[in-house]
């Protein structure tokens, strides 16, 4: 398993949860308390020992004793996500790595509370960790000082320290903080839906690894070959989404049908890679322009341009895109363009867009691993939907 899964990977995880804040201070000594569940196989995993610091971020790595095949985690507390976690076994251990992130903060004065870490069929105390490291970060997305950076010390056994709200006593029973039926929180766009079987596809993307929260999308856009790379062997996951982008993926979905020569648009020349993308999708009404005429293939796509463009491209397919879900629970829900109003709600309905922190965002941009996220899902959740 790669171990460059850095604090810079973990924040490009996390970044549509996370908002900006000063930096934190950390205790100087935590300890991963770590109990059996009630399950074959399963741990209960807590953090002690720390201050009043707010935590809204962790990267734990975990070196286990014993090979298993995969493993699931559960994080406690509502409104607490995790995209999961990730497993590499090879000479007899397991190494495991689990994130989560929450819009408040994960800690409950000197504890923090991360969960139930399932591994597996083989199960046994032989799954309890032998090291670990932790990395936390604050809201702003910066590892906390101390020692989070490097070893953790392991504690194997149940805790239930004073002062700490509750406590945590291991086996889930007594003051421990019940695991929710489902939280409250709508996915963030770093969750993936099921997806079909791609079989052996294999990405010639040395920037994309399957450690990677949008591994599988960036298989599956590529596999469909609606994304290829930015280079021979590079997909650019972080570089910003175009307007010109978005269209040719689109129009390649199609299978890029004929569109006749020209576009309306006064800055799209015939002879760019993208104008018979863009005369398809405008002459089937998919795109409109602005106002001076101009199309802007340069300029990064904002979030409810590209809510715009799906539910018309959705439309164009004979999708049924009537349904629609409220935005009022989204703080700068009035910050929607009129234009996009109904394709924002009609994109929230349909887990296209799920929010940033709680937020809309309507005028941010979107990355390519984020773009091949909402791709993926345009196909599984609305267009291949039964």
């Amino acid at each position: 398993m790669k171990r460059n899964h850095s604090i810079l990977s973990l924040a490009l995880a996390l970044a549509l949860l996370l908002g900006l804040a000063p930096a934190a201070r950390a205790a100087a000594r935590p300890e991963l308390v770590c109990t059996p569940g009630r399950e074959t196989g399963q741990l209960q995993l807590a953090l002690e020992g720390l201050d009043g610091s707010g935590i809204y971020g962790a990267q734990v790595e975990l070196t286990l004793t014993g090979e298993y095949a995969g493993c699931t985690f559960t994080p406690y507390g509502a409104g607490v996500y995790s995209p999961g976690c990730q497993t590499a076994a090879s000479q007899g251990k397991t190494e495991v790595i689990l994130y989560l992130s929450g819009q408040t903060p994960l800690n409950n004065r000197g504890l923090l509370e991360l969960g139930t870490l399932s591994m597996g069929s083989k199960g046994g105390t032989d799954s309890l960790p032998r090291t670990a490291q932790m990395t936390l970060l604050n809201r702003g997305l910066e590892p906390l000082t101390g020692s989070m950076g490097g070893d953790v010390p392991v504690v194997i056994g149940s805790r239930n320290p004073g002062g700490s709200g509750g406590g945590w006593n291991g086996g889930g029973t007594g003051g421990g903080t019940a695991k929710p039926e489902k939280p409250d929180e709508k996915p963030p766009e770093t969750q993936q839906p099921s997806t079909p079987d791609l079989g052996n596809v294999t990405l010639p993307f040395t920037d994309v690894s399957a450690q990677d929260w949008f591994y599988e999308a960036v298989r599956f856009v590529y596999a469909r070959g609606m994304m290829s790379g930015t280079a021979e062997n590079q997909f650019s996951p972080q570089q910003t989404t175009t307007r010109a982008m978005i269209v040719t993926i689109l129009h390649r979905l199609e299978g890029t049908p004929e569109a006749g020569a020209g576009t309306a648009f006064t800055d799209v020349a015939g002879d760019a890679y993208y104008a018979q993308s863009v005369a398809w999708a405008s002459a089937n009404g998919i795109v409109n322009g602005f106002e001076d005429g101009s199309f802007r293939p340069g300029q990064a796509i904002t979030r409810e341009q590209m809510a715009a463009i799906f539910m018309r491209y959705a439309r164009y397919r004979g999708v049924d895109v009537t349904a629609q879900a409220s935005l009022d629970t989204f703080p700068d829900q009035a910050e929607v363009s009129s234009y996009a109003r109904e394709a924002m709600a009609w994109s929230v309905s349909t887990g296209l867009i799920g929010g940033m922190n709680g937020l809309l965002v309507p005028d941010g941009s979107a990355t390519r691993a984020q773009a091949a996220t909402i791709l993926m899902r345009l196909c599984v959740n609305v267009l291949e939907s039964p």
